[in-house]
């Protein structure tokens, strides 16, 4: 009996290969979030930290040009943890997105392989129901000499 071929297989290999590019999409995807993450974490270090200088010299006399340049600081620090935490979602958002593509390409890939094992036991089991057919006509025809020899 002929060998078991998958007639899908080629189908397989790109469900494969779609899996493999969709998960170095995924990868990127956690890098880029994880670097958002400790932007976003550093800017709200250095708005803490700005604030905290407003506070310190909150007792002490400072000339009003310096309220006004410390005001701006802690404002720019605050637009930009603003804006850090923004893109800090937004990448995260593109992450779980890639994730879901990934599960998809991955769930794709499952049944593609589910299917071919499925295939490859009935084919074994056929394959076996073949090799006794024709054991059982070797056996009969061998029965069949013996008995005209006798």
């Amino acid at each position: 009996m002929k060998r078991f071929t998958f007639r899908l297989q080629h189908l397989l290999h790109l469900r494969e290969s779609l899996e493999r590019m969709q998960g170095a999409s995924l990868g990127h995807a956690d890098r880029e979030t994880g670097e958002r993450r400790i932007t976003a974490e550093e800017s709200i270090s250095q708005l803490s930290t700005a604030q905290d200088q407003v506070h310190d010299t909150a007792a002490d006399p400072v000339a009003a040009g310096m309220w006004h340049t410390l005001g701006l600081s802690v404002e720019a620090a605050r637009v930009r943890a603003e804006l850090d935490a923004r893109d800090l979602r937004e990448a995260e958002a593109a992450r779980a997105l890639e994730l879901d593509r990934f599960n998809e390409a991955r769930t794709a890939r499952r049944v593609l392989e589910k299917l071919r094992e499925r295939r490859a036991a009935d084919w074994s089991v056929e394959a076996g129901r073949e090799e006794r057919r024709e054991l059982d006509e070797l056996t009969r025809a061998r029965l069949i000499d013996q008995a005209d020899q006798s």
